[in-house]
């Protein structure tokens, strides 16, 4: 059996409930899936992830051809990213007009192994703003560009100019929002794992 809810959108009525006549009487319970989720006051369209391990990049852009989406990985691995235009999603989904000049939200999406390692999901990663054009060869200008913008680009290298370009990226790349996330979960860490352990511990157990 698999039981699909949001936390944020239970009563705390609600959740004693799921939890007292569903989840307790799973012999063996757990996490198929959780999703971290944290909103920037700021345009994300022209951010980028990158991580050691391949990501497959899609970006759906809008009717003024900006990006509003952006995708890293593919929906079955067991990290999956979404970088998109929250105000505009409120605005389209639920009439809902967000008062920021931008809100942005990264989302991302862990399953299976991943579940387990929540609080190290970011060790791999990074969100970067890269400034191409501060480059002062047109030459890694056009070749970082490139990447940014054609993902199979990287495919192609060999792997002693990924790790080139990969380190240029990141030197060009003034804010990390990474470490701003990997602080924030820091901060919550002990709520979050709070929640975590009232799903999964018997309440028989706890008594």
């Amino acid at each position: 059996m698999r039981v699909e809810f949001n936390p944020n959108k239970l009563t705390h009525e609600e959740m004693l409930w799921l939890k007292q006549n569903i989840i307790d009487y799973m012999e063996d319970d757990g996490f198929t899936r959780i999703d971290l989720a944290f909103d920037f006051e700021d345009d994300l369209s022209d951010y980028y992830a990158m991580s050691d391990k391949a990501l497959k990049k899609t970006v759906l852009y809008g009717v003024n051809g900006m990006p509003e989406t952006k995708y890293f990985g593919v929906r079955d691995s067991e990290r999956f990213i979404r970088i998109y235009n929250k105000k505009k999603e409120r605005k389209d989904n639920a009439d809902i007009e967000i008062a920021s000049e931008h809100l942005w939200r990264v989302e991302i999406e862990l399953k299976r192994n991943m579940v387990d390692y929540w609080n190290d999901c970011f060790n791999d990663l990074r969100i970067l703003k890269p400034a191409w054009a501060t480059l002062e060869s047109v030459k890694e200008q056009a070749m970082v560009y490139l990447l940014l913008h054609e993902e199979s680009t990287w495919g192609k290298l060999h792997r002693n100019s990924r790790r080139k370009y990969k380190q240029i990226l990141q030197e060009i790349s003034p804010i990390d929002l990474t470490e701003l996330m990997k602080l924030t979960l820091r901060e919550n860490e002990k709520q979050l794992q709070k929640q975590i352990d009232f799903w999964l511990l018997d309440a028989k157990r706890e008594v």
